[in-house]
């Protein structure tokens, strides 16, 4: 279900672009963004990781974008919100002992360390390969670019995740829902009483 709310400002994004332009698109980017940060902290009391690196970008970018009245700058946020979303992946995993994937994924994949970190390193490469990949579309071929990022990158991370699953399937072993509620409601073992001397 998450998988599909953080499509949202991409589709919003493409709406915008082909009803109006890419200017008006820009926007409705940044009033989504915004939106969706307030939203997140009256909710839950906390802003996802997601949504607020995509405000701390889009705003800037989308001001530049606007005020210079060049596409540039927000296109070229594109890249730059997958290499820094790399970057945490990283960070976080190898220095704050915490692997994003993992948190996210745990309560439906079981699997060893070493499996957790091959997945993360995955999707850094993943994520790099989709910002390269979105300079080469600005630079070489501009009139496809809204193609790539909308619907080109969600087919793609369907397919990237697809693929890592299928070749460390007899890595993993996925959690059925029912199993993961048994997990979290089971009593932990009471130790055994002391023999009276």
């Amino acid at each position: 279900m998450k998988f599909f709310f953080d499509l949202i400002p991409a589709v919003l994004f493409f709406v915008f672009y082909f009803v109006f332009d890419i200017y008006a698109a820009t926007k409705a980017l940044m009033i989504f963004g915004t939106l969706q940060v307030i939203w997140e902290y009256f909710k839950h009391g906390k802003v996802s990781k997601m949504a607020l690196i995509t405000f701390l970008l889009v705003i800037p970018f989308g001001a530049i974008t606007l005020f210079l009245h060049d596409d540039f700058f927000i296109k070229l946020k594109f890249s730059i919100f997958y290499w820094v979303l790399a970057i945490v992946m990283l960070v976080s995993n190898y220095f704050y002992k915490k692997n994003l994937i993992h948190l996210m994924m745990h309560k439906q994949i079981a699997a060893a360390n070493s499996v957790w970190n091959t997945m993360n390193l995955a999707w850094v490469g993943f994520f790099v390969l989709i910002g390269l990949l979105n300079l080469l579309f600005i630079f070489r071929f501009p009139q496809y670019w809204i193609y790539f990022k909308f619907p080109g990158v969600p087919i793609a991370m369907m397919i990237f995740m697809l693929a890592l699953f299928g070749l460390l399937n007899k890595q993993v072993t996925f959690i059925e829902p029912h199993e993961a509620d048994e997990l979290k409601n089971k009593p932990k073992d009471q130790p055994k009483n002391k023999a009276k001397d």
